[in-house]
């Protein structure tokens, strides 16, 4: 989350592989919403609110369980949630206790039951009871998965298991987490594959390498992208600027500049003619074309039209899109379900509306504070709430 200056070329090299598939080239996102500005959904019962600057969180009726009080909050995961007071972190349970002090320089979610945290430029592992369990020694780290993390030690990578003994050596220059088995690592300035117990399955040949997806990987060799399958059989031969990682057996491409998608013979099911597209989460991509975003399925279908200024991913059954200065929420059919215009009046009452947001992808609702009862949330309209027939999306005028 903040990283010492030790790591800052680290991260330099994961802010250019890590994004999708990790080794792709760069793009814009379409998405111009963060999860702190779209709204709010509940992730363990619990939903993240903001009120004059601080983080809290509210139940389903709208109590607030955990008083605004944090810098920062990320949501709930399996009963904890990461917060920032000033510039330290910890880990919050859904009590409202603090799983161990505010002395952790960054914090990272939860993994296989350990979670990477640093203090004084360090990193180790904690335990779900707020235990080190792996002291802080490492310069760098990522996540368990497979029952091993990679960490940097003197500049080169290893991995060790979750009692921190190493178990493959430091010896390379770059690696990832393991995905499906393998890890993308670097020797000698090229990457290449090794299986859970260290050995060199693909040796170290490709300009840059991905990790796996549905057991096929992007590689690429010189200035073109193709893709091999685990035996290292090139199933799609390098000629795109980029292939992102398959889903469901299906990966965008960018050529000329251009993005197009792909199935896993190679075929192209959407030709590269849209200047931006996003990779496919829950078989929906946003896409820009022309100026405008609209949102096409794994079938190439253009499902919501290039109508608006921007969007976001969906989630939760929504999408964050923006006309002009109007902002809605559109559900996967288009229609909208929430519109900023609905909920910017004074209260009858003489209280002010201090934040609007979306609960649960389902309930609808515009938040105050109870002037009477600041521990509470009112939500001023449900689930139940009809939108006139004038607000379908299609209607919506320029």
């Amino acid at each position: 989350m903040k990283p010492n200056k030790t790591t800052t070329i680290v991260f330099s090299i994961l802010s250019l592989l890590l994004l999708h598939s990790y080794a792709q080239e760069t793009k814009k996102s379409p998405y111009i919403f963060s999860s702190e500005t779209i709204g709010l959904y509940f992730f363990d019962d619990m939903a993240r609110v903001n009120i004059g600057g601080k983080y809290g969180f509210i139940d389903r009726k709208g109590f607030l369980q955990i008083p605004c009080q944090y810098d920062m909050a990320l949501n709930f995961e399996d009963g904890l949630a990461i917060v920032r007071q000033k510039d330290k972190y910890s880990f919050i349970r859904k009590n409202g206790t603090l799983l161990s002090s505010l002395v952790f320089d960054s914090c990272e979610p939860f993994s296989e039951g350990y979670a990477l945290v640093s203090i004084h430029g360090k990193y180790g592992f904690i335990d779900k009871e707020g235990k080190m369990v792996i002291n802080p020694q490492y310069d760098f780290g990522m996540g368990f998965t497979n029952g091993k993390a990679m960490v940097i030690k003197n500049g080169k990578n290893g991995y060790i298991n979750t009692i921190g003994e190493l178990v493959i050596d430091y010896k390379y220059e770059f690696s990832l987490p393991f995905a499906e088995n393998y890890a993308v690592v670097m020797k000698n300035g090229k990457f290449g594959y090794i299986d859970q117990n260290g050995n060199e399955v693909i040796e170290c040949k490709y300009d840059i390498a991905s990790s796996y997806h549905e057991g096929l990987a992007t590689v690429k060799i010189g200035e073109l992208s193709g893709v091999i399958n685990q035996k290292d059989s090139m199933l799609i031969s390098p000629m795109y600027q980029n292939v992102g990682p398959f889903e469901n057996g299906v990966a965008v491409v960018m050529k000329g500049d251009k993005y197009g998608v792909i199935n896993k013979d190679g075929q192209e099911i959407v030709p590269a003619r849209y200047d931006l597209l996003d990779d496919f989460k829950d078989n929906i991509a946003a896409f820009k074309i022309n100026g405008k975003y609209g949102f096409m399925n794994s079938n190439g279908k253009e499902f919501i039209p290039a109508m608006f200024d921007k969007v976001s991913a969906f989630e939760e059954g929504l999408a964050a899109v923006r006309q002009k200065e109007n902002l809605y929420y559109i559900d996967v059919k288009g229609n909208i379900v929430y519109s900023n215009k609905f909920t910017t009046q004074e209260l009858a009452n003489g209280q002010k509306q201090l934040g609007a947001g979306y609960i649960d992808g389902r309930e609808k609702a515009s938040i105050i504070i109870d002037n009477a009862n600041r521990s509470k949330v009112v939500l001023l309209f449900s689930k139940d709430y009809k939108f006139n027939k004038d607000n379908v999306l299609t209607n919506i005028s320029d």
